[in-house]
């Protein structure tokens, strides 16, 4: 999807370059005046700073909204699993419709049932997403339909997700609560992963390559990490004073603004297309075959063109996909960004009610933790940048070397840290491990980098959407094995084990960084893994 967004343009310039140098002084003429109306015509850079901005403001209201939402619906959802607990099992103190105390929950069948309940949505959450991810990129790539009307239809599958899981918990009496899994099916028109790729295409329409690693930066920076340091101390305050639902009603209603916002937003799939008129001098460069091709597919009926394209996009991705199995020492990358998304989503996730219930502390006092870990993620992303200059410029290494370098420190800090977190006595002990896995922030960037200079300039679009698809089948399987490890704990009856599946993540990134430091190698020259790719071609 984004190797065509790349192409593009560069074909477009090419075409025009060969026509300067080809036509007469009259014909000359001719073209620079329509080159000058299709630029007058194209899209400012202005607008795509208002784009941008409208973008932030987007990312920041739904990350703003979800850090809202997220401690109070764990809360409710303890409290209900445990009044049903007590109801079943001592009727006679008639808990029904009043909150218990939160101390009272802590205890092994409530942690179970609430670890099982939440380690299970990310797997029903991920089976749509891989359903529908190549038809809706298709369509998102149909210049008829755009990349608009599949980003809101999917930001409103995820709204109507969050508003069946309100609905569930707040009628808790009417419904069972692991009714909140049948939420998945509104994530038929795309989840989490489709959202963020559409988001991240709709920027790349947008801007030039050189100005893209600077817009993705602010974008996770202002957009993404700056809500999950503001909004954790405010949803504890409100959830201490005011109870729980308050934050989730705000939550619920910053995400409906969100999506007004985002209706404002223009289309960006043609954001550099040229006037008409260029448009028009385009097509008598092309030839009869070309154009006439053009004229019968684009007569077919949609209805009958797509499934055929569907099938055929799947076969060509499976093909195409198949160069990542050439190298081992990139199948090892891969799988360990699959595992760091386990580590990041749902480690974190879990850290939660695991730091309630290992240290006594409430669930709002717990949410706090998630301002340490995004002020932490804030400062090694502005510095990342300086490191990664002072080895490359002062020290003389290699980007690639580089990028390993920063790989092997991250996933030492990420282990130690998760062992610290698993193992800790007391939360101040706990804090500090926290501190140390948030040090290895670097590590996805500079694996994604590292993976990248494994395959060629024509592979890289086709290697971003394996990844992707491979952390989603990280958090399709992370998320249940993290459950099954917290249950386990919870069910010995011994505080000391409640930190198993941070101990579990500790093994797998010892087992990482054993592979970083002592299996994978660094690519050859570019020009070598070539003519390696055009040696096993033949």
């Amino acid at each position: 999807m984004d190797e065509r967004d790349e192409r593009t343009p560069l074909l477009r310039q090419q075409a025009t370059n060969t026509t300067t140098t080809t036509t007469r002084d009259s014909d000359r003429d001719v073209l620079v005046d329509t080159e000058t109306a299709g630029q007058s015509a194209a899209n400012s850079p202005r607008k795509a700073l208002f784009i941008i901005i409208l973008f932030i403001i987007i990312l920041f209201v739904f990350d703003f909204a979800d850090s809202m939402f997220q401690a109070p619906i764990v809360r409710i959802y303890e409290d209900i699993i445990c009044r049903n607990y007590f109801d079943a099992h001592q009727p006679e103190l008639n808990h029904s419709g009043r909150q218990i105390p939160e101390e009272q929950c802590k205890i092994p069948p409530v942690q179970k049932e609430l670890a099982l309940i939440r380690g299970m949505e990310p797997v029903f959450d991920a089976i749509p997403s891989l359903l529908v991810a190549i038809p809706l990129g298709m369509i998102a790539d149909n210049p008829k339909i755009g990349r608009k009307p599949v980003i809101v239809i999917a930001l409103l599958g995820s709204l109507l997700q969050v508003l069946w899981v309100t609905i569930v918990t707040r009628f808790s009496d009417l419904f069972p609560l692991r009714c909140v899994w049948l939420g998945s099916l509104f994530l038929l028109g795309g989840g989490t992963n489709i959202i963020n790729g559409l988001l991240y295409t709709m920027i790349i329409d947008i801007t030039a390559p050189a100005e893209r690693a600077s817009t993705f930066f602010t974008l996770q920076m202002a957009g993404s990490w700056l809500p999950v340091l503001v909004a954790p101390p405010i949803t504890t305050s409100l959830m201490e004073n005011t109870g729980n639902w308050v934050p989730v009603s705000i939550g619920l209603m910053l995400s409906f603004i969100g999506l007004i916002i985002l209706l404002f937003v223009p289309e960006t799939i043609n954001f550099h297309k040229p006037s008409p008129a260029s448009s028009n001098h385009e097509s008598i460069l092309q030839s009869p075959t070309t154009s006439e091709s053009t004229v019968d597919e684009s007569s077919l009926p949609t209805s009958e063109k797509f499934w055929p394209t569907l099938k055929s996009k799947l076969y060509e991705f499976v093909e195409s996909s198949s160069f990542v199995f050439r190298s081992p020492h990139l199948i090892i990358l891969i799988c360990s960004l699959m595992m760091h998304t386990i580590c990041v989503i749902r480690g974190k996730e879990t850290v939660l009610y695991y730091a309630s219930a290992r240290y006594g502390i409430t669930i709002a006092k717990a949410n706090l933790l998630n301002t340490i870990n995004a002020a932490v993620s804030i400062a090694i992303l502005f510095f990342l940048p300086f490191i990664s200059t002072f080895l490359t410029s002062s020290i003389g290494v290699s980007s690639q070397r580089k990028d390993l370098l920063i790989a092997q420190a991250s996933v030492t800090l990420i282990a130690i840290g998760w062992y610290a977190v698993g193992l800790a006595p007391t939360l101040p002990l706990a804090i500090l491990g926290m501190v140390g896995y948030t040090l290895g922030s670097g590590f996805s960037g500079s694996m994604r980098s590292l993976a990248a200079s494994y395959v060629e300039s024509h592979h890289q679009a086709r290697l971003s959407s394996f990844i992707a698809i491979m952390m989603t089948v990280g958090n399709f399987l992370g998320s249940p094995m993290l459950a099954w490890l917290y249950s386990l704990g919870i069910s010995s009856g011994d505080p000391h084990w409640y930190g198993l599946p941070f101990i579990g993540l500790g093994v797998v990134f010892t087992i990482i960084w054993s592979a970083l430091c002592f299996v994978v190698k660094l690519p050859e020259s570019s020009e070598s893994a070539i003519l390696d790719e055009n040696a096993s071609e033949y």
